[in-house]
């Protein structure tokens, strides 16, 4: 098996033969199935972890997961055979990290005891806090564990709880997995692990009379710890129920304190809704805007169209008038002559009158001539010899 350090991913890749795999047959369920990802832990695994996390002065601690990842029948399947100690962890910003050398370790361990599988996790062991997920724990896990089926464990061997925690189906988020299941089977290798790695110390057998002196000085040193002290006061080591106590308090704590966590996060998400409103609203309030406005901006161009068409009419017709007002004086002229040419065709030629009743010749003169004057002319135009022989409806030219 290879590992290489990849500051961009997961800090140790792998490259391993996979085994045969049969299901086991002894198996327990803790909590629910969940058919997003089964995980399987092996029995030496979970004890071991538990013994783990009480060890040196119950502190926190972060370990490995090792195993293998497979798929049956579209079923995800994670099986844990191993774990190893998170040897030389750090705390950065307040959360336990695994360092370089922690990672070298991991490394070393695999290739030792748990050749053929894979990195598939980590532990954080958190005497007392529950199995809460922290939000650093979560940023770690996303940092250096980002294949998807890689997952947390976090346990509080004191209050004997603890959680799987997976991401989701987008791989973005950690999400508490429903339940998991805890089998039996020969694991030679966690057994040589946990031999090499024990973190139980073996009591020593002693005789009846030192055994009898160490109660009689126990008890004498319990006595003398609950006994009111004269002078400056000795600080009493507080009792499993009071650290019970307490380590409630510390989660009550927590939960209130991602209550209201969320409920900032919620708040800030009512705002930003309420401001995309507002901004949504000011869009179509201005998307109407300039709707009116196109609209009113082709209703201009239409006039100004007609406008300009008016333009073009009345300057044709003033172009008209300009060039009828060159030629009037000549089509005066030529009236002129025409009116003369025609009195003068109608002095030559003469005009027809009708003699109507009760007409005589001496009015017909006075009509045309304004006196008697052409009682003659029209006598001579018409061969007439008597001045009284015009009788009703006869046609007189006159002259």
């Amino acid at each position: 098996m290879r590992y290489y350090f990849d500051g961009d991913s997961n800090l140790y890749g792998y490259h391993s033969d996979e085994k045969p795999f049969t299901f086991p047959t002894k198996v327990k369920q803790m909590g629910a199935v969940d058919h997003r990802r089964k995980i399987y832990v092996e029995d030496y695994v979970y004890t071991y972890l538990y013994q783990y996390g009480k060890s040196h002065s119950r502190t926190e601690k972060v370990a490995a997961l090792v195993g293998r990842q497979i798929e049956i029948d579209g079923e995800e399947i994670l099986m844990i055979c191993g774990a190893i100690q998170g040897k030389d962890a750090t705390e950065e910003n307040g959360t336990l990290t695994f360092s370089a050398a922690t990672w070298e370790y991991v490394g070393s361990q695999m290739d030792k005891y748990f050749q053929g599988m894979t990195l598939v996790g980590w532990v954080h062991c958190q005497p007392g806090f529950g199995a809460f997920l922290m939000s650093k724990d979560e940023a770690f896990h996303k940092l250096y564990f980002q294949e998807p089926w890689q997952v947390l464990f976090v346990v509080d061997p004191v209050d004997k709880l603890d959680t799987f925690y997976i991401y989701n189906e987008e791989a973005d988020v950690l999400q508490q997995a429903k339940g998991y299941f805890v089998y039996y089977e020969k694991n030679e290798e966690m057994q040589e692990y946990m031999l090499d790695h024990s973190v139980v110390k073996p009591k020593e057998a002693k005789n009846p009379e030192e055994e009898k002196e160490e109660n009689t000085a126990q008890e004498k040193q319990d006595k003398e710890e609950t006994r009111p002290q004269e002078g400056p006061r000795r600080r009493r080591r507080p009792t499993p129920e009071e650290r019970i106590d307490a380590a409630q308090e510390i989660r009550r704590v927590l939960q209130r304190r991602a209550k209201e966590a969320e409920a900032a996060q919620r708040s800030k998400y009512t705002m930003l809704t309420s401001v995309s409103c507002i901004l949504c609203v000011i869009c179509l309030c201005l998307g109407y805007g300039l709707f009116s406005n196109l609209n009113r901006l082709e209703e201009l161009e239409t006039k100004m169209a007609m406008v300009q068409d008016s333009y073009t009419v009345l300057a044709e017709n003033v172009e008209d008038v300009k060039v009828q007002a060159a030629f009037a004086p000549r089509m005066t002229e030529a009236a002129e002559e025409e009116s003369k040419e025609q009195e003068e065709t109608q002095k030559t030629e003469g005009r027809i009158h009708v003699v109507e009743a009760g007409e005589t010749l001496g009015s017909i003169s006075q009509k045309y001539y304004g006196d008697g004057s052409g009682v003659e002319k029209i006598m001579n135009a018409n061969g007439l010899d008597n001045p009284n022989r015009i009788v009703c409806g006869q046609e007189l030219l006159i002259p």
